[in-house]
């Protein structure tokens, strides 16, 4: 009798500790959302950025950072929420206010922006990855009114593709 308690212990605590796994979801911005190789009208040095979901999660908005475009410095920061359209794949911002630490309290307007799924290669992998396409212009450019045209493409992590 011992034996059959022991084995019918084990059954029951063996299923009361399978618990199921919940599916793995995305965020509502995930085809715009990640890490970006741009360069200014698509020649010259590239610089990184970043687009990600806003801890709501919402669908009509996601975080631009420009942090390693605008500002050379590890301290300084440049992000804010631009608006998005799913559907048409694009995002967009007036006047975005920067919350992130650069000094002097820049906003950046961003319009043109852009993510064309499979509409890159990757330059040393040539793997097909996302496009992004973005103009932007910051308030405290020393050429009042300039516009940035980055165009580049989603980061493959391929080594040779990574600047």
């Amino acid at each position: 009798m011992k034996k059959y308690i022991y084995i019918l212990t084990l059954f029951v605590l063996s299923i009361s500790a399978c618990k199921k796994d919940e599916p793995v979801g995305g965020t509502a911005v995930q085809d715009l959302s990640g890490e970006w190789w741009v360069q200014i009208d698509g020649t010259g040095d590239y610089y990184g950025i970043s687009t990600y979901n806003t801890a709501d999660n919402s669908s009509t908005q996601m975080w631009l950072n420009l942090t390693n475009f605008w500002s050379q410095s590890t301290t300084e920061t440049v992000f804010g929420k631009v608006n998005v359209n799913l559907d048409s794949k694009t995002f967009t911002g007036q006047n975005v206010a920067n919350v992130g630490t650069y000094p002097g309290g820049i906003t950046f307007t961003v319009t043109n922006g852009k993510v064309t799924p499979n509409g890159a290669v990757g330059p040393s992998s040539k793997a097909q990855t996302d496009a992004i396409s973005l103009d932007v212009v910051f308030s405290d450019d020393d050429v009042p009114g300039r516009v940035f045209h980055l165009k580049g493409y989603h980061r493959t992590k391929f080594v040779g593709d990574d600047h």
